[in-house]
Protein backbone atom coordinates (compact mmCIF):
# COMPACT_ATOMS: atom_id res chain seq x y z
CA UNK A 1 0.00 0.00 0.00
CA UNK A 2 1.22 3.07 -1.21
CA UNK A 3 0.85 6.62 0.55
CA UNK A 4 1.16 10.03 -1.11
CA UNK A 5 1.58 13.17 0.58
CA UNK A 6 0.04 15.65 -1.49
CA UNK A 7 1.75 19.04 -0.21
CA UNK A 8 4.11 20.37 -2.56
CA UNK A 9 3.62 22.23 -6.19
CA UNK A 10 6.33 21.90 -8.98
CA UNK A 11 7.95 19.41 -7.35
CA UNK A 12 7.38 15.39 -6.49
CA UNK A 13 5.62 14.31 -3.40
CA UNK A 14 7.03 12.44 -0.27
CA UNK A 15 5.62 9.14 -0.53
CA UNK A 16 5.63 5.47 1.33
CA UNK A 17 4.72 2.02 1.78
CA UNK A 18 2.48 0.92 5.03
CA UNK A 19 3.89 -1.92 6.48
CA UNK A 20 1.54 -4.77 6.02
CA UNK A 21 0.20 -4.74 9.48
CA UNK A 22 -0.81 -0.57 9.12
CA UNK A 23 -2.00 -1.33 5.77
CA UNK A 24 -4.65 -3.36 6.98
CA UNK A 25 -5.25 -1.37 9.55
CA UNK A 26 -5.70 1.53 6.88
CA UNK A 27 -8.55 -0.62 5.46
CA UNK A 28 -10.36 -1.22 8.52
CA UNK A 29 -10.65 2.20 9.84
CA UNK A 30 -11.71 3.35 6.22
CA UNK A 31 -14.60 0.51 6.23
CA UNK A 32 -15.46 1.62 9.61
CA UNK A 33 -16.16 5.70 8.15
CA UNK A 34 -19.94 6.50 7.88
CA UNK A 35 -21.13 6.88 4.17
CA UNK A 36 -21.18 10.70 3.29
CA UNK A 37 -24.89 11.91 2.33
CA UNK A 38 -25.50 13.43 -1.15
CA UNK A 39 -24.86 16.86 -0.36
CA UNK A 40 -21.03 16.28 0.95
CA UNK A 41 -18.50 17.59 -0.95
CA UNK A 42 -14.45 18.00 -0.03
CA UNK A 43 -13.61 21.64 -0.06
CA UNK A 44 -11.49 22.68 -2.84
CA UNK A 45 -7.63 22.58 -1.68
CA UNK A 46 -5.81 25.66 -2.47
CA UNK A 47 -1.71 25.82 -2.22
CA UNK A 48 0.24 23.81 0.67
CA UNK A 49 -1.71 20.66 2.25
CA UNK A 50 -3.93 18.80 0.02
CA UNK A 51 -4.72 15.41 2.21
CA UNK A 52 -3.20 11.77 1.39
CA UNK A 53 -3.37 9.86 -1.28
CA UNK A 54 -3.15 6.18 -1.00
CA UNK A 55 -2.80 3.14 -3.21
CA UNK A 56 -4.14 -0.28 -2.97
CA UNK A 57 -4.02 -2.67 -5.84
CA UNK A 58 -6.41 -1.09 -8.11
CA UNK A 59 -7.79 1.43 -5.05
CA UNK A 60 -7.34 4.46 -5.04
CA UNK A 61 -8.32 6.61 -1.72
CA UNK A 62 -8.00 10.06 -1.25
CA UNK A 63 -8.45 11.61 2.68
CA UNK A 64 -8.36 15.01 3.04
CA UNK A 65 -10.52 17.66 4.83
CA UNK A 66 -13.15 15.30 6.60
CA UNK A 67 -13.68 13.22 3.59
CA UNK A 68 -12.39 10.08 2.64
CA UNK A 69 -13.28 9.41 -1.14
CA UNK A 70 -12.89 6.19 -3.52
CA UNK A 71 -14.28 6.93 -7.14
CA UNK A 72 -18.09 7.72 -6.54
CA UNK A 73 -18.15 6.74 -3.29
CA UNK A 74 -17.47 9.09 -0.02
CA UNK A 75 -16.98 8.46 3.41
CA UNK A 76 -17.19 11.22 6.13
CA UNK A 77 -14.52 11.49 8.95
CA UNK A 78 -15.44 14.77 11.01
CA UNK A 79 -12.39 14.23 13.27
CA UNK A 80 -10.29 14.27 10.89
CA UNK A 81 -9.20 10.85 12.93
CA UNK A 82 -7.57 9.01 9.43
CA UNK A 83 -5.63 11.81 8.09
CA UNK A 84 -4.30 12.09 11.73
CA UNK A 85 -3.49 8.19 11.38
CA UNK A 86 -1.92 8.21 8.23
CA UNK A 87 0.00 11.74 9.19
CA UNK A 88 1.44 9.38 12.21
CA UNK A 89 2.40 6.50 9.72
CA UNK A 90 4.95 9.18 8.14
CA UNK A 91 8.53 8.02 8.14
CA UNK A 92 11.31 9.28 10.22
CA UNK A 93 12.97 10.46 7.20
CA UNK A 94 9.71 12.87 6.43
CA UNK A 95 9.57 13.88 10.10
CA UNK A 96 10.79 17.10 9.34
CA UNK A 97 7.19 17.33 7.32
CA UNK A 98 4.79 16.35 10.28
CA UNK A 99 4.79 19.56 11.90
CA UNK A 100 3.43 21.63 8.48
CA UNK A 101 0.69 18.62 8.16
CA UNK A 102 -0.31 18.56 11.89
CA UNK A 103 -1.08 23.13 11.80
CA UNK A 104 -2.98 22.67 8.71
CA UNK A 105 -5.07 19.86 9.94
CA UNK A 106 -5.34 21.90 13.56
CA UNK A 107 -5.93 25.44 11.71
CA UNK A 108 -8.60 23.81 9.06
CA UNK A 109 -10.35 22.31 12.27
CA UNK A 110 -11.73 25.29 14.02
Amino acid sequence: MLVELDLFSGRPNPRWRLAPGAAEEFRALTAGLPPAGPAARTPSPGLGYRGFTVRDADRVVHVFAGRVTEGDASRTDPGRSLERWLLAQLPSSLGHLCSVVAEALDGDDG
